[in-house]
């Protein structure tokens, strides 16, 4: 049976549920519904889009299930996870604040944060925390990282793992390194200036100035359909709720808030923030990549020859993404509870609000192989695999596709399976790296430290700067 034939049911009720909240021309909507039907059919769409044009909503759609246990659909009124999205509202805010004169642009992270003994804090300046320039690092790869999360409750107590990632290198302001820590680092600051916790700074300074009332902080339980739990879908019978396994919510990310919502801010920083604040955001410093700068908070992007910022997010089971056309007052708003990339949607929802076509998306890697497994049998798959991984389904993988499936294989506890295939990668890519970290997790995943560690150092023969290899090294306590 097809994936999601047996909740076109329940989708086509979502569908009808969200007309009252959509607006413009049938044409428009029509083209959307088969771009978006497309995603549920190819690339197993779980979530909530939106599309507004100034003040009027043209699409919102809520697709697929919240809680796939008690098959509670999504609504569009569901709350997600939005993870890095929230990088822009904490942008936002010290914007605000540098305009209130109690942020220092040009001052460093030791004139706010002393006590902390910050590397190069006297030389990282609070723009370079806001463009990624500063070289601070992701705490989120700190080896003791997932012990700590679990109890964190402000940005104090992930100040020590932000410290110890932190470059001593003359690097500051030289080059892009997006840095979640650098963000962990504006938060802190905000709540040294204003006096308040981050959480009250938002509502102060965003929430109530764009009218969000939907949003917080801390995820009252994933409680369906008023938030959408995060998996890690796999197939439709193959999936695992990860709830338990998010990230702390603070100044790099990690809220929650409705596709409403996420439009109330996005438009009122297009109409209600002052320009200038929007100018200075806006305005690329080191390029991120190319055809890709970062302003402050915002990447800063051009399509249909018309710029683009945005933000988008990815943790445990969630994907978000969103984007403003500050010319046209366009915003789009994606909200994912699975890991699937926001981007590719918010694009190709754009090209059809410019060119009135698209590119259908094609059939996902990493599910197929999964649901091929449990329709054909692991002895099927194993046979063809040398030519999956050369070829794909509809379209030749990259190396985040078959990273992707190995993690998938190994969140849902097939280590064995996953060990298999990877030896086959490894004889079909000898000189890559990602085959010997897949051969390491699933390793480590069978108990074998030993044999994990020796992939891993295999990993790091090919790649002397991989850094999952040496952050699984260190946690093995090598």
């Amino acid at each position: 049976m097809r994936r999601f034939t047996s909740q076109s049911r329940l989708v086509s009720l979502m569908l009808l549920a969200a007309n009252g909240l959509t607006y413009g021309q049938p044409d428009l909507t029509n083209r959307l519904d088969a771009l978006m039907q497309r995603y549920v059919e190819k690339r197993y769409f779980s979530g909530v889009v939106l599309l507004a044009k100034g003040e009027r909503v043209l699409y919102h759609r809520a697709f697929g299930l919240a809680d796939r246990e008690r098959q509670i659909a999504i609504l569009p009124s569901t709350n997600f996870t939005i993870a890095s999205v929230g990088k822009p509202l904490t942008a936002t805010v010290m914007m605000q604040l540098v305009k209130e004169g109690k942020v220092d642009l040009q001052r460093s992270v030791n004139d706010y944060l002393p006590e902390y003994n910050i590397p190069n804090g006297n030389t990282i300046k609070v723009y370079h925390l806001l463009s990624h320039t500063g070289n601070t690092g992701n705490y989120m790869v700190h080896p003791d990282y997932d012990k700590v999360r679990a109890t964190a409750k402000s940005h104090h107590d992930l100040i020590p793992l932000v410290v110890a990632r932190v470059s001593d290198k003359d690097t500051v302001g030289k080059q892009f390194r997006y840095s979640n820590s650098g963000f962990i680092l504006l938060g802190r600051i905000i709540e040294e200036v204003t006096g308040k916790d981050y959480g009250t700074a938002l509502q102060d300074y965003i929430f109530s100035k764009a009218g969000m009332t939907n949003s917080y902080l801390i995820p009252k339980g994933f409680k369906a359909p008023e938030e959408a739990i995060p998996y890690e879908l796999m197939t439709d019978k193959v999936y695992q709720a990860v709830a338990t396994r998010q990230d702390p919510a603070m100044g790099d990310g990690g809220l929650m808030a409705n596709a409403m919502d996420l439009y109330r801010f996005g438009h009122w920083v297009q109409t209600g923030l002052s320009a200038d604040l929007r100018q200075q955001m806006w305005t690329g410093s080191i390029p991120e990549r190319k055809d890709v700068e970062y302003g402050y908070g915002w990447a800063i992007t051009r399509q249909h020859g018309k710029t683009q910022v945005s933000h988008d997010g990815g943790t445990a089971g969630a994907s978000a993404d969103l984007r403003l056309v500050p010319e046209d007052g366009y915003t789009v708003v994606v909200l994912i509870n699975q890991h699937l990339n926001p981007k590719e949607v918010s694009r190709k929802m754009l090209d059809i609000v410019y060119t009135g076509t698209t590119e259908l998306p094609k059939r996902e890697f990493v599910r197929s192989v999964i649901n091929d497994i449990d329709t054909k049998g692991f002895a099927d798959v194993k046979s063809r695999f040398p030519e999956i991984l050369k070829t794909g389904y509809e379209y030749k993988p990259e190396i985040g596709d078959y990273i992707n499936l190995f993690n998938g294989l190994n969140d849902v506890k097939r280590h064995q399976q996953a060990l298999e295939l990877a030896e086959i990668a490894a004889r079909e890519n000898p000189t890559a790296a990602w085959p010997y970290e897949a051969l390491g997790d699933a390793w480590f995943g069978l108990g074998q430290k030993e044999k994990a560690k020796a992939a891993f150092e295999q990993a790091l023969k090919r790649d002397a700067n991989n850094y999952w290899a040496k952050l699984m090294l260190a946690k093995m306590g090598k």
